[in-house]
């Protein structure tokens, strides 16, 4: 049976849909987490915006200087592993509960070890300032509640991500709506922090409780041989997200030291306008990249192909959002910021064609997780790392908040095409045919045995 949204589509696609259901859930699934994502972006923006209008750049930038310091804890507090249990639920090649369980254990774990280390480690570096200490330990209570986002893996692997959305979008609602109240209210930058740790004990709660209608049909029961599979294969990915936390968040870090708060606030309001178009992006992947995992399995030629197509739709889209954005920051800065942050519109000009390299870092991550290759990730974003820190110590100090804009590009860059493109000659040759028109060669070799029986099987009217 057809889904009902395709009453609403033009004849001519309805014909194409026809029949095809699977690539109706891939359609449906991926509305709803683009409707989420929508949502949250208009959201986020005009609040976000608000907000830093009300704190100003200084309590801006050391509320942002807070959030850097939790990205290197939050790495190790997912040890990124999500990619491989979706990966696991949706070839069911693993029981849903042994997977789901083992990871449940060991991210509560490094959770709550994360967020003890936070709140150390502030205190460490900064002894004599104690509202930068309550703020980490306030708003690194995230870390624990978002122990759950486990719960989204087995959505995503079921096409049922409509379920997440929903939760997601109440939590975020609610939030807001706080968030607006302590702005009438005048509220204190403490109040803002409690609120962002709210949301995620929301979040949290509302995922455990659509789980119940909708479970796994196993019980999730943690074990310590798939322990260490997950810990084996997710490790280079924990340290390459360490590094990635580093070329990413190492330039509001050095800001905030270099030149002080308010500096780092005015860079960090063009953060999220840089960032808003990655909703693009992030809702395609996680509705493609169960479907890009099953063609690994049965042809290496149209997996190939596949990756191909996505690479020139993300490199087409991401180029034209940059240009348009970079156009627009100095009427969008003025209108969402205020005069205050005027400077905001040069940094956001350049920073935004981070998205260039963002949405192929993206695209990469189906390529990286389903040939395995995490040391490709771990070379890149160690050198990458370097080249950030490098390059923010050299611009910062002479250009300031656009020498931080043009470092984290150079970062972006290093670590997405730079480095893989000098470590895997298969990357190049995607890269080759995705934007040369080179063709690729048939590469079929054990995924491909037995193709056509899975091909006829998969495409078959469930």
């Amino acid at each position: 049976m057809n889904s009902w949204w395709m009453a609403y589509l033009p004849e001519t696609v309805r014909e194409w849909l026809d029949g095809r259901l699977q690539f109706q859930r891939a359609i449906g699934n991926t509305g709803w987490l683009f409707l989420d994502r929508i949502a949250r972006m208009v959201i986020g923006l005009t609040v976000g915006a608000w907000v830093a209008r009300h704190l100003g750049p200084t309590q801006f930038g050391e509320l942002a200087y807070v959030l850097s310091f939790i990205a290197f804890f939050q790495m190790t507090s997912d040890l990124q592993a999500e990619g491989f249990v979706l990966r696991d639920l949706s070839r069911e090649t693993v029981p849903a509960g042994l997977v789901l369980g083992t990871a449940m254990r060991l991210r509560l774990v490094t959770s709550v070890g994360s967020w003890l280390c936070v709140i150390a480690a502030m205190a460490l570096f900064h002894p004599e300032e104690p509202r930068l200490i309550l703020l980490a330990a306030v708003v690194g209570a995230m870390l624990v509640f978002q122990t759950t986002d486990l719960i989204d893996c087995w959505f995503q692997s079921q096409s049922q991500s409509k379920r997440t959305v929903k939760v997601k979008l109440y939590s975020y609602l609610v939030a807001n709506g706080i968030k607006v109240i302590l702005l009438l209210l005048k509220a204190p930058l403490i109040a803002f922090a409690v609120v962002m740790a709210v949301e995620a004990a929301i979040f949290a709660a509302g995922l455990a409780l659509v789980y119940r209608r909708f479970p796994t049909p196993e019980a999730w029961t943690p074990s310590l041989n798939e322990a260490k599979r997950l810990l084996g294969l997710s490790w280079p990915f924990l340290i390459s997200g360490l590094m990635m936390t580093a070329y990413l968040r190492i330039d509001q870090i050095m800001l905030r030291e270099l030149l002080g708060e308010k500096e780092l606030g005015i860079y960090a309001a063009a953060v999220p306008l840089s960032q808003v178009w990655n909703v693009i992006p992030t809702t395609l992947i996680a509705s493609v990249s169960p479907f890009i995992a099953r063609k690994k399995e049965r042809s290496e030629t149209e997996y190939r192909q596949a990756l191909v197509t996505v690479f020139r739709l993300f490199a087409v889209v991401s180029l034209a959002v940059a240009l348009l954005t970079a156009l627009a920051a100095p009427w969008a800065v003025e209108l969402l910021y205020g005069v205050q942050y005027r400077q905001t519109a040069t940094v956001l000009s350049l920073l935004v064609f981070v998205v260039l390299f963002s949405f192929q870092g993206m695209a990469q991550s189906m390529w990286v997780i389903n040939d395995d290759l995490r040391g490709v990730i771990l070379a890149s974003t160690v050198v990458a790392a370097v080249v950030s820190v490098g390059s923010n110590a050299l611009l910062i100090g002479k250009f300031g908040v656009v020498g931080a804009a043009l470092s984290s590009i150079a970062g972006q860059a290093t670590a997405v095409v730079l480095m893989p493109c000098l470590l895997r000659r298969d990357l190049r040759e995607l890269y080759q045919a995705a934007f040369f028109g080179a063709r690729l060669a048939a590469a079929d070799g054990a995924a491909g045995a037995g193709g056509q029986a899975k091909r006829k099987e998969e495409d078959a009217p469930d």
